[in-house]
């Protein structure tokens, strides 16, 4: 992936949490350790890596220390895009019957803790494009306000934020383009092509 030009320097990997007794709990290998190692073996080999990760908050018998590791784990790991859901029972499932449910609003309340956490960072993050130029593929045009919408390698559809700009030159879905960032807007980069 490292050296080869056709492969997306983009990776998805659904952690689901960093503290090792939670995990262990979901019958999921690992621990914020072993994460963490990973992550930084895979930014030191792939400098541009974007990395996307997906966790839970509120699985059965999450600590208040568990939870307060994993956020620590995603502040620290500084994720360009992270997903967080509140734990849901499935019926039918393992983790449904468990013991130690923990209330609606606790596992709503951690989640929402880890978004605008998430939310800072990629604000943070955000800032290291500013003035330099991306290849951006155009998926539509604006003609509200006169704008394309276009992804990145590093922004995958629907979930990860756009590129928004603005081109001199008419151009199609499909097309690349190179676009300098300008700016952003909270999740979306904006920008205007050269």
């Amino acid at each position: 992936m490292a050296t080869n030009p056709k492969v997306c320097h983009y990776l998805d990997i659904p952690l689901q949490h960093a503290d090792g007794s939670v995990l262990k709990a979901m019958h999921r290998p690992g621990n914020r350790e072993t994460f963490e190692a990973l992550i930084r073996k895979i930014r030191a080999r792939i400098p541009d890596v974007v990395i996307r990760t997906t966790v839970m908050t509120g699985f059965p018998g999450e600590t208040e220390e568990e939870f307060e590791n994993l956020a620590e784990f995603v502040k620290e790991m500084q994720f360009d895009n992270l997903g967080c859901f509140a734990f849901s029972p499935e019926e039918g499932t393992v983790a449904a019957d468990m013991e130690d449910q923990l209330e609606e609003d606790v596992k709503v309340h951690r989640q929402d803790l880890i978004m605008q956490l998430q939310h800072d960072i990629v604000l943070q993050n955000n800032k290291k494009f500013l003035g330099k130029t991306l290849k951006v593929l155009v998926d539509a045009y604006n003609t509200y306000d006169d704008t394309y919408i276009g992804r990145f390698y590093g922004q995958v559809p629907d979930i990860d934020g756009t590129v928004l700009f603005t081109s001199l030159r008419e151009l199609e879905p499909g097309d690349f383009v190179d676009v300098t960032i300008l700016g952003f807007d909270e999740y979306d980069l904006t920008g205007k092509a050269l």
